[in-house]
C-alpha cells in the first residue's frame, strides 16, 4: 500500500515530521478555503505591521483609499480565480479512467459475472480459485486438467489414510492427513506413488514481479509456494476429502485453522510445515488488540468472508496486471459489503482512492506533495472531497487495528518459524495426534 501520500498529508497541514508511518498518525482535518491566505500577486508581502501606520507622504484619507482599493483587486482575484475554476472543473474528470479499452480485460469481466454467480455462502473454493487464476491467464487454462489434479491428489489422500488406518469420518484424522500431504514424504508402495513435501518459495513471495507466483496452478506445477497458495490448495483439498478447515489471517499472512472432535482448535502454519500455537502467531508484535477485537486476524473466517477475500484477490490480479480502474473498486466494494472489516479490502480501497486523488491532483495542476500548491484545492470542491475520502479510508484502517509490517520484519518473523520452539511445539502436537489416532488404527 502506498504511504507516501499519508506522510505528504501530515506533513502538508501539522507541518511535522514527529511518528511518520502507517496509519499511526491522526490525520488533520482538509482546511476550510477561509483558512488560506488570499494574496494580491502583484504584493511583495515580506510580514504583517501590527502597529499604527506611519504615514510620510499619503493625504489623510489616502490609507482608506488604498485599503478599499486593495479590497477590490482581492475581490477580483477570487471573482478570476473561480471564473477559471468553474471552467476547468468542467474539463477534469474526478474519477480513473477504465481500462475496458484493452481487449484482455474482457476476460477479467466475464470471470467477475462467473464469481457473482457463486453462493458466497456455499461455494467451491477450487472453482472460484480456477476462475480468478485463468483470468489472469487471458482464459488459457484448462479446468478439466486442474479438476483432474485435485481429483488425483484427493485419491491419494484416501489411499494413504487406508494404509495407515485412519478414520474416514474423522476431522483430526483428515486434517492430519492433510498436515502430512504438505510436510512430509509420503508413499504408497502398492501403486509406486510417491509425494514429497511442498515447500516455501522465497524468491517473490509477495507476487511484485510475476502475480501468478501467489497461484494454487504454480504451486502445484513447481511443488513450491507461500501463504496464499499453500493455504489455498489445503483448503480445496480439504474440501475434496470433506474434511473441515479454516482460513485465518496474520499481518501479511495466512494460515490453517481446524479443530478435532472434542472442539480443539489447532493452526497449521504451512510456510515451515509445522503446527503452531496462538501466541507464537502473536510474535510477530504486529497483532493489536484492536485487530483482534475487530476480528481482522487470528479468526476463524466463515464462507461468505473468505469469498470476500477472494475477490479482493481477484481484484489485485487486475490491478497489477493493468492498473487501478473503476472495474477495481466495483469489486472492492462488492468483498466489503460481504465483509465490512476485510483488511485487505480496506487496504486495496485506500490505494484507488490515494491513486484516484492524485489523478485529479494533476489535472488541477496540484503536486500534493507541495504545501503552497495544495492549498489550490480550495477552488475544487470535489478535490477536497476526494481528499477527505483519502483520510476517512486511512482512518478506518487505523481504527481496525492494522499496523504496518515491513517486508524486513515480515521475513524475520518467518525465520522465527524455524527456531527450536517451534519444532518442540510442532514435535509435541503431532505425538497428542498419534496418540488421539492410535484407537483409530486398524
Amino acid at each position: 500500500m502506498k504511504v507516501y501520500l499519508k506522510t505528504i498529508l501530515i506533513l502538508i497541514f501539522s507541518g511535522t515530521l514527529s511518528n511518520l508511518g502507517f496509519c499511526q498518525v491522526q490525520l488533520p482535518q482538509t482546511p476550510s478555503p477561509s483558512s488560506f491566505q488570499i494574496l494580491n500577486p502583484s504584493q511583495n508581502v515580506v510580514g504583517t505591521n501590527t502597529g499604527t501606520p506611519i504615514n510620510f507622504t499619503t493625504p489623510a484619507n489616502g490609507l482608506a483609499v488604498y485599503e478599499k482599493d486593495k479590497k477590490l483587486v482581492e475581490q477580483q482575484e477570487i471573482q478570476r480565480n473561480q471564473i477559471y475554476s468553474d471552467l476547468k472543473a468542467d474539463l477534469i474528470n474526478y474519477s480513473l479512467p477504465g481500462y475496458n479499452h484493452i481487449e484482455s480485460t474482457k476476460y477479467y469481466r466475464e470471470a467477475y459475472n462467473k464469481l457473482t454467480e457463486l453462493d458466497e455462502t456455499d461455494f467451491s473454493i477450487e472453482k472460484a480459485t480456477f476462475i480468478i487464476e485463468n483470468a489472469y491467464f487471458e482464459d488459457q487454462q484448462n479446468y478439466e486438467e486442474f479438476n483432474e489434479v485435485v481429483n488425483q491428489t484427493g485419491d491419494f489422500l484416501r489411499e494413504k489414510m487406508n494404509d495407515l488406518g485412519y478414520d474416514k469420518e474423522s476431522n483430526l484424522a483428515k486434517n492430519f492427513m492433510l498436515f502430512q500431504f504438505f510436510s512430509d514424504t509420503l508413499e504408497i508402495k502398492s501403486k509406486d506413488l510417491k509425494h514429497l513435501p511442498l515447500k516455501y518459495d522465497f524468491d517473490d513471495y509477495m507476487g511484485i514481479k510475476d502475480w501468478s507466483k501467489m497461484f494454487v496452478s504454480k504451486l502445484l506445477e513447481t511443488g513450491k509456494g507461500q501463504c496464499n497458495s499453500l493455504p489455498r490448495l489445503y483448503l480445496i483439498l480439504a474440501e475434496e476429502i470433506g474434511a473441515e478447515a479454516f482460513l485465518s489471517l496474520s499481518p501479511n499472512h495466512s494460515y490453517i485453522k481446524f479443530r478435532d472432535e472434542e472442539d480443539n482448535w489447532f493452526n497449521v502454519e504451512l510456510t515451515n510445515g509445522m503446527f503452531t500455537t496462538d501466541s507464537s502467531i502473536l510474535q510477530s508484535g504486529f497483532i493489536k488488540s484492536e485487530a483482534l477485537q475487530n476480528e481482522i486476524y487470528m479468526q476463524t473466517m466463515t464462507s461468505q468472508q473468505l469469498f470476500s477475500l477472494l475477490l479482493v484477490d481477484f481484484a489485485q490480479g487486475y490491478a497489477r496486471k493493468f492498473g487501478y480502474d473503476p472495474f477495481v473498486k466495483k469489486v472492492v466494494d462488492r468483498a466489503l459489503k460481504l465483509y465490512p472489516n476485510n483488511i485487505n479490502a480496506h487496504m486495496l480501497s485506500s490505494n484507488y482512492l490515494t491513486m484516484e486523488f492524485e489523478y485529479v491532483a494533476k489535472q488541477i495542476g496540484i503536486d500534493p506533495r507541495n504545501k503552497q500548491e495544495l492549498q489550490n484545492i480550495r477552488h475544487f470542491p470535489k478535490a477536497i472531497s476526494l481528499l477527505n475520502q483519502v483520510n476517512e479510508q486511512y482512518d478506518k484502517i487505523d481504527n481496525l487495528g492494522f499496523e504496518f509490517m515491513s517486508p524486513q520484519a515480515y521475513q524475520k518473523w518467518l525465520e522465527s518459524l524455524q527456531e527450536s520452539k517451534q519444532k518442540q511445539d510442532n514435535q509435541e502436537m503431532k505425538e497428542q495426534f498419534n496418540i488421539k489416532l492410535q484407537p483409530l488404527n486398524k
